[in-house]
C-alpha cells in the first residue's frame, strides 16, 4: 500500500511542478540561490554554476563529473581561459563517425547493409544517439547537429532508404549518414568549404533536386530546377532581406525591406548548377547511383551563357563549368549578409533565441575574421568561440548575495535572454546526467527514433525549412511583446514552440515518468515473433543519498539539470510535495525519483536562461 500510494503521488509531481510555472512572472520571482556555508563554498558554487551554463550549451548535456572538473579549471585558471581551453582541447578531439558505427553495429548484429527484415534504416538512428550520449567530441557534435538544421536534408525521401548498393559498395540507405558525416567534418572548418560540400553532396542534390540538373532549351520546353538555387540563398547564407552586421534589416528610402536576391537572380544561380550528377558515367543520365561521393560535372548539359548573380556579379567561364560553381559559391560566400545571417541561426542553437545586435555584431565579426578582419573569413572555429565566450552567453543570470543565512542568488535576466530547450537536448541531457549504461552489445545505446516523443529528431526534418522556423512567434503575449531596442528588428522569436503541442508535451513527461520510476530507458528495436529490446540503465544512487535533505537535493538537481536557474519558488513547492507525501523515513530511492521527475517536467528546466 505504501508503495502503492508513493507511485501516486510520483505521478503528480509533474503536474505540481508545473503549477510553479504558473507563478513565475518576473525575475525576482524567478529568483534562485544556494546555500553557502563560508566563502571558499560561495567560490566553488559560483564556478558549478558557470561550468554547467557552458556545459549545457557546448555538449548533449553535462554530467556532474564533467561539472566539477571544469568548475576546478575554472578556480584555478580562471574562467575564460579555462572555457577557451577546453574549446580548444574539443578542436582536437577526433571526429566521431556515424557511418563506421553503423557498420560496427551491423557486423555485431550479425547482419550486412542490405539485409530484409531489420528494420535498416534504424541504425542511422541507433548510430546518432550513442555517438550523443557517448561520444567524446562533444561541441563538434552539438556544431554538426546546429549545422544540420540549418542545410537541412530529411530522411522521408523513397532514394534514401533504398536498400539496395549503391557505385561504392555501401547501401544506398547510408548516403543520409554520409551527409550527416560531412558536417560532422566540416563543423570545425569553414564555411565556404562546407558551401562546397553541401553543394556537390548528391544527397543534397536529390533532396533539392538540382541533380541531373540540365541546361534550358527552352523550344522543348526544359529549364533548369530552381530549388537549390533559390535554398541556398533563403535558408543557407543570406535570408531574403539586407542586413546590417547586428542584423537589423536595412531599408530603403520608402522605409521598404531591400530583397537580397529577385526571381531573376534565382534562374541565373538555377543555370550554374545544371550538369551536375552522379559519377563515373558518360552523360548526365547514366552514372551509377552513387550516394556516397560528390557529383560529377558533365559539362555538356552546363549553360554556358553569362549569368548575373548577386550584386550584379556576372560570372561567365563557358570553358570551365566547375569554376563557374565555385565564382558562384563565392559571390554567395562574399556577400555581407552571410556573417549576420549564419552568426542568429548559430547563436540561436547554441545560446538563445533572441540574440542582442551587439551579440550578433560580435559574431559576425568573427565570421569575417575578426576586429581586424586578419582571419580567415568563414571560420567555424573562430565563429564558435565567439558564440559560447560571448558576454551574452557568459552572463545569462545575474549573480547577487543573500545574508542570514548566505546564499548565492540566481536571477535570470529574463524573456530576452532564455529559448525553450529542444526536446532531443532535453532528454540526451536527462541520459547523460544519471550515468547511463546499455546492456545491449558492445555498450551500444541503441535508442532508435524518438519523434513519436519529441516532433524532433535527427534526419527527420519534415522540410528544408528545418523543424521549426527561426522567427516562429507563438499565440499569445508574445506577438505583442515590445522588446528592447537591443533585440534587431523589433520582435521577439520562440522557434523550437512550433513543435510543441500538448499531445507532444504529455508524451515527453510521460516517456520521462516512466523512465525515472523504472531507473531505466527501455526500447523495443526490432518486432516480429522474435523482438529484440535494449535496456539503458539509470543510475539515481546519489540522489537517493542525498534525499534526506531536500535542500541539498534541490540545489544538486537544479546544478545538474536546470543549471542553477530553478526558482525557490519551485523548489519550494516541490519540496513540500515530497515532504507531505514522501516523509524521508519513506523509499529514499522513490523519493529521489519523485523529485528528478518533478524538476525535468517544471518550466524552469524547460527553458534554457
Amino acid at each position: 500500500m505504501m508503495m502503492r500510494t508513493g507511485f501516486r503521488w510520483f505521478l503528480w509531481l509533474g503536474v505540481l511542478a508545473g503549477l510553479a510555472g504558473m507563478t513565475c512572472g518576473t525575475p525576482q520571482v524567478r529568483a534562485g540561490s544556494f546555500r553557502i556555508d563560508n566563502w571558499r563554498d560561495l567560490v566553488d558554487t559560483y564556478y558549478k554554476l558557470n561550468a554547467a551554463q557552458f556545459l549545457s550549451r557546448a555538449t548533449f548535456g553535462p554530467t556532474q563529473e564533467e561539472i566539477d572538473e571544469l568548475a576546478e579549471r575554472m578556480r584555478r585558471q580562471g574562467r575564460r581561459r579555462a572555457l577557451a581551453e577546453w574549446i580548444d582541447e574539443q578542436f582536437e578531439k577526433p571526429a566521431s563517425s556515424h557511418h563506421a558505427l553503423i557498420k560496427e553495429m551491423l557486423e555485431a548484429d550479425g547482419f550486412d547493409q542490405i539485409q530484409e527484415g531489420i528494420g535498416h534504416t534504424r541504425y542511422r538512428h541507433h548510430a546518432w544517439w550513442h555517438i550523443a550520449i557517448r561520444g567524446e567530441d562533444q561541441l563538434r557534435q552539438r556544431m554538426a547537429w546546429a549545422l544540420a538544421q540549418i542545410f537541412v536534408v530529411g530522411q522521408n525521401v523513397g532514394a534514401f532508404n533504398v536498400r539496395a548498393l549503391d557505385a561504392t559498395g555501401q547501401a544506398r540507405w547510408m548516403g543520409i549518414t554520409d551527409y550527416y558525416d560531412m558536417l560532422v567534418d566540416n563543423a570545425f572548418g569553414n564555411y565556404r568549404e562546407l558551401l562546397h560540400d553541401v553543394t556537390y553532396h548528391p544527397v543534397m542534390g536529390i533532396y533539392l533536386s538540382h541533380i541531373r540538373n540540365r541546361k534550358p532549351i527552352p523550344s522543348r520546353g526544359i529549364y533548369p530546377d530552381e530549388n537549390y538555387a533559390r535554398e541556398v540563398q533563403q535558408l543557407f547564407s543570406i535570408g531574403l532581406y539586407e542586413m546590417r552586421p547586428d542584423g537589423v534589416f536595412r531599408r530603403d528610402k520608402n522605409g521598404d525591406l531591400i530583397p537580397t536576391y529577385d526571381n531573376e537572380t534565382i534562374k541565373a544561380f538555377a543555370r550554374i548548377f545544371t550538369g551536375l550528377s552522379y559519377p563515373g558515367g558518360t552523360h548526365l543520365y547514366n552514372g551509377p547511383i552513387n550516394l556516397h561521393e560528390p557529383m560529377q560535372m558533365y559539362a555538356d548539359y552546363h549553360d554556358t551563357d553569362p549569368k548575373t548573380l548577386l550584386r550584379g556579379q556576372v560570372v561567365h567561364l563557358p570553358d570551365d563549368p566547375e569554376g563557374e560553381i565555385e565564382q558562384a559559391l563565392d559571390n554567395i560566400f562574399r556577400h555581407p549578409n552571410v556573417g549576420p545571417f549564419i552568426s542568429r541561426l548559430l547563436i540561436q542553437r547554441f545560446v538563445k533565441s533572441n540574440p542582442s545586435r551587439g551579440y550578433i555584431r560580435r559574431v559576425a565579426r568573427a565570421f569575417h575574421g575578426g576586429r581586424r578582419g586578419h582571419g580567415r573569413r568563414g571560420d567555424f572555429k573562430r565563429v564558435i568561440k565567439a558564440i559560447l565566450l560571448d558576454r551574452e552567453a557568459l552572463r545569462p543570470v545575474r549573480y547577487s548575495l543573500k545574508w542570514r543565512p548566505l546564499r548565492l542568488v540566481v536571477t535570470p535576466r529574463g524573456t530576452e535572454y532564455s529559448r525553450l530547450r529542444e526536446p532531443v537536448l532535453r532528454y540526451t541531457a536527462f541520459i547523460r546526467a544519471f550515468h547511463p549504461q546499455s546492456d545491449y552489445k558492445n555498450g551500444y545505446f541503441m535508442i532508435p527514433s524518438q519523434s513519436w516523443n519529441m516532433n524532433q529528431g535527427p534526419y527527420l526534418q519534415p522540410h528544408v525549412f528545418n523543424f521549426y522556423d527561426p522567427d516562429y512567434q507563438p499565440p499569445g503575449d508574445i506577438t505583442n511583446y515590445k522588446p528592447s531596442r537591443r533585440i534587431p528588428n523589433g520582435f521577439l522569436a520562440a522557434p523550437e514552440f512550433e513543435i510543441l503541442t500538448s499531445v507532444i508535451a504529455n508524451r515527453f513527461a510521460n516517456r520521462l515518468r516512466g523512465e525515472i520510476y523504472n531507473a531505466r530507458a527501455r526500447f523495443r528495436i526490432l518486432g516480429g515473433s522474435n523482438p529484440i529490446w535494449v535496456n539503458i540503465s539509470l543510475d539515481f544512487q546519489r540522489e537517493a543519498d542525498l534525499s534526506g535533505d531536500l535542500n541539498d537535493l534541490m540545489e544538486h538537481l537544479d546544478l545538474l539539470l536546470c543549471h542553477g536557474t530553478m526558482s525557490d519558488r519551485t523548489k519550494e513547492i516541490i519540496a513540500t510535495a515530497l515532504e507531505t507525501h514522501m516523509p524521508s523515513e519513506n523509499d529514499a530511492m522513490l523519493r529521489a525519483k519523485a523529485a528528478i521527475l518533478a524538476v525535468l517536467t517544471s518550466p524552469d528546466c524547460a527553458v534554457d536562461e
